[in-house]
């Protein structure tokens, strides 16, 4: 697939966008995805300030089969979640987490009848889905364990323990995450949030994203069937999922850098001007960015670890330094909360600390002697 990198985006949002899904998009049509992005756009300040629902936007990029991983592949997804990122990362980040449940449940949805009616349900946008593989993902690279244990019960597990960190969390979602067995086992498991003994606590108020449901998560004797369980091997579960997870966070991360760089672009003139050597930099910066996420997205089996987190690393570095930079152009307009630079900046500040931080992704380089 080929789509314009930063320096080909003009002041002509609309016509950026246009090109951003310009390439080939499977069977996705092209002018329905827009009017998607274009109602995201209409949306994303309402969306910001909590007066709108993110899960209509959802709703609208299930019908398009976004999180349909059989019929969307991982470029196809890559390139629609960095144009929709474009015009708000909260509801990127929101489908992000649809689509990465739905890419965890497709991985085992042959076990079980019903670990298929699961992946069916968030594929198809009939349930919200929950990501709750942070501390999962941190265990399999040496990181800590998993606060959640699984006690063997008649007919499935038990789990206890806290999600200190968990979106898309509504009464009606779909849960997938990890627990350790006393007997040394690491389980991958799915259940809803409707299950007796599933506390959703009272969400923080945050600095942006407050719309994509993100929240801590209590479980005190939820009893999870076997015909549940998704695999018994987390290591070997998350190889097959982790390149998929990282292309699609850095496409994100992509899409609201090429924003703000977009706009930037036309206040490099008068005191701007001081600024024009920045905004080379970080536009050259996700020029190399944007060629790499789609040359790793096309084969995502194929891509080296380094590449993957490099990619992601990249993606935490530009986006909250691309923001800042417009913020900087816009002068006090920029500092108004209501802004759309300012919206964009508290946004990009969370992508250095979503799992795998920043802090974490330069400690796994480091383990493969590359200094980041």
């Amino acid at each position: 697939m080929s789509t314009p990198t930063a320096p080909t985006l003009t002041a002509d949002l609309g016509a950026a966008r246009a090109r951003l899904v310009s390439g080939d998009l499977g069977g996705l049509d092209a002018a329905e995805l827009v009017a998607v992005i274009d109602a995201v756009a209409g949306r994303a300040s309402a969306i910001d300030r909590g007066n709108a629902d993110l899960r209509e936007d959802i709703a609208a990029l299930a019908d398009l089969s976004l999180f349909d991983v059989d019929r969307t592949p991982v470029a196809v997804a890559a390139t629609v979640l960095e144009a929709v990122a474009t015009e708000s990362l909260s509801v990127a980040f929101g489908a992000w987490a649809q689509r990465m449940t739905a890419a965890y449940l497709r991985h085992a949805a042959d076990r079980s009848d019903a670990a298929m009616e699961s992946y069916r349900a968030v594929a198809d946008g009939r349930r919200p889905g929950v990501t709750g593989m942070a501390a999962a993902q941190r265990q399999a690279v040496g990181l800590g364990p998993v606060p959640i244990t699984a006690t063997p019960v008649a007919g499935g597990y038990r789990l206890d323990g806290p999600i200190a960190w968990a979106s898309n969390v509504y009464p009606d979602s779909q849960i997938v995450l990890a627990a350790n067995t006393e007997d040394g086992r690491s389980l991958v498991l799915t259940f809803a949030a409707s299950a007796p003994g599933v506390e959703i606590r009272t969400a923080p108020d945050l600095l942006a994203l407050n719309a994509t449901a993100s929240t801590m998560v209590g479980l005190d004797g939820v009893v999870v069937p076997h015909e549940q369980v998704l695999g018994e091997d987390l290591p070997e579960f998350l190889s097959g999922v982790r390149p998929q997870f990282l292309i699609l966070q850095a496409s994100f991360c992509s899409g609201i850098a090429a924003r703000s760089l977009t706009e930037s672009a036309g206040r490099l003139e008068g005191l701007g001007a001081f600024y024009a050597d920045e905004h080379a930099a970080l536009v050259g910066r996700h020029d190399h960015m944007h060629s790499e996420l789609h040359r790793l997205a096309a084969d995502p089996t194929g891509a080296a670890l380094a590449d993957l987190l490099l990619l992601r690393l990249d993606g935490a570095e530009i986006g909250p330094a691309a923001t800042r930079l417009e913020a900087v152009l816009c002068g006090g307009m920029g500092y108004a909360q209501g802004a759309p630079a300012n919206r964009r900046m508290r946004e990009a500040a969370f992508l250095p600390v979503q799992s795998p931080s920043q802090s974490q992704l330069k400690w796994e380089l480091d383990r493969l002697g590359i200094v980041a």
